[in-house]
């Protein structure tokens, strides 16, 4: 009998803690002058056979476009990173590494970002698994990394800056401490640098490629990014959400509150914006305990009970201008790519609206990009995931080195 994806996962997360050893020694060839991207620690999470993830793929019925060939090295990693108001905080993430010998060899580095995770334990560098892409793709050459993100992981003293610009700042420094690592242990990249990811991770990739080409390119060069299903643009997904009836998914609307409130200093109770009983449930729905779905159940879909009346009333018309400036300003579709981009999307994903992808095309091609969007015909924001994965690892794999 075949086993599942649940048992699978837990028979792997079984087997690196067996294997897993003491922490590997590091070097700061990537850190910047105030510490950022410093490798605190290092943990060897074992090694996962290129059979086992055949097997994997094969019982699952998954095709996510790599065949793997090598085994892959895991490690948990934690490094130094900043907050919104540059305070030093420590976050977490993992590292894949193809299991060879390393002579004479240099690797294009993969970032792949996570979608939509509230508890703080659902990540890679806990559970491997949850940096699925950035695994197989260490697969076939890559050195992978799967960034917690700030808020996630170690670093439970700050709230995660969900569709939050600033999400980027922390996925850079991952970068650096994974050249950190490489560094010390005498692997070789080849400043091939792609980045990916779907829903929130496909936010998170916008964001990221953003804000390296426009503060960090004497740093990185990216090669080409694949945001996938995300909501890039936050004016169209805020008129979107409180325009409807229902929304299926009520805990990304508190997880964006407690992420703004906080890093944009609204200081606006939830009261504000939410009637009760969800008003006074969503700070602790959201502290990093409960996983969205948990805040869902506890939360309502009819959008009309979950806002007051007040809120969507002046957000809709002219007022709520605050809220509508950060949201603009947190918005990824007005700006110059200089890297191509591929974005995919399910056209029938009424999670995150399929416009999202539309409207960052046209407005990004407007001003120069080099973009392409990939629709995937009836795809929902569900069924699209394992097909967008296909044709970003395709697409990469034609320029990868």
């Amino acid at each position: 009998m075949k086993k599942s994806f649940k048992q699978r996962h837990a028979l792997l997360l079984i087997s690196l803690f067996f294997f897993a050893c003491e922490g590997t020694k590091t070097e700061d060839c990537a850190t910047t002058e105030d510490g950022r991207g410093h490798v605190i620690s290092v943990l060897p999470m074992g090694t996962i056979s290129a059979k086992f993830l055949n097997d994997f793929l094969a019982d699952n019925n998954i095709d996510i476009g790599v065949i793997p060939t090598f085994d892959v090295k895991v490690y948990s990693i934690v490094y130094e990173t900043v907050d919104w108001d540059g305070e030093p905080r420590q976050a977490s993430g993992a590292i894949y590494i193809p299991d060879e010998d390393y002579s004479n060899k240099k690797y294009p580095i993969y970032s792949g970002q996570h979608g939509t995770e509230s508890k703080r334990t659902n990540v890679a560098s806990i559970a491997p698994l949850r940096g699925f892409d950035a695994l197989f793709v260490a697969s076939v050459g890559y050195i992978g990394s799967s960034p917690d993100l700030l808020g996630l992981g170690i670093s439970s003293d700050v709230v995660h800056p969900y569709v939050h610009a600033f999400v980027a700042e922390a996925v850079v420094d991952k970068i650096r401490a994974t050249k950190n690592w490489l560094c010390s242990n005498g692997i070789n990249d080849n400043e091939q640098l792609f980045i990916a990811g779907y829903s929130e991770g496909g936010y998170v990739a916008m964001a990221t490629h953003k804000l390296i080409e426009e503060k960090y390119a004497d740093e990185f060069t990216i090669t080409a990014s694949a945001p996938m299903a995300g909501p890039h643009d936050m004016i169209y997904v805020s008129n979107r959400i409180t325009s409807r009836e229902t929304y299926s998914q009520p805990g990304y609307i508190s997880f964006t509150y407690m992420s703004y409130n906080t890093i944009e200093k609204l200081n606006r109770p939830a009261t504000d914006l939410f009637q009760n009983p969800y008003a006074e449930r969503i700070p602790k729905l959201m502290d990093g305990s409960k996983t969205i779905g948990e805040a869902n159940d506890k939360l309502t879909t009819n959008m009309k009970s979950l806002f007051t009346e007040n809120f969507i009333a002046e957000f809709l018309g002219d007022g709520e201008q605050e809220l509508k400036n950060v949201f603009a300003k947190n918005s990824l579709v007005d700006w110059s790519p200089n890297a191509p981009i591929m974005l995919v999307h399910g056209e029938n994903d009424i999670t995150v609206g399929y416009n999202n992808s539309v409207i960052a095309h046209d407005k990004l091609k407007a001003n120069g990009a080099d973009i392409t969007l990939i629709t995937i015909p009836n795809g929902t924001h569900g069924s699209s995931v394992f097909p967008a994965y296909a044709a970003a690892m395709g697409w990469f794999s034609t320029l990868k080195k």
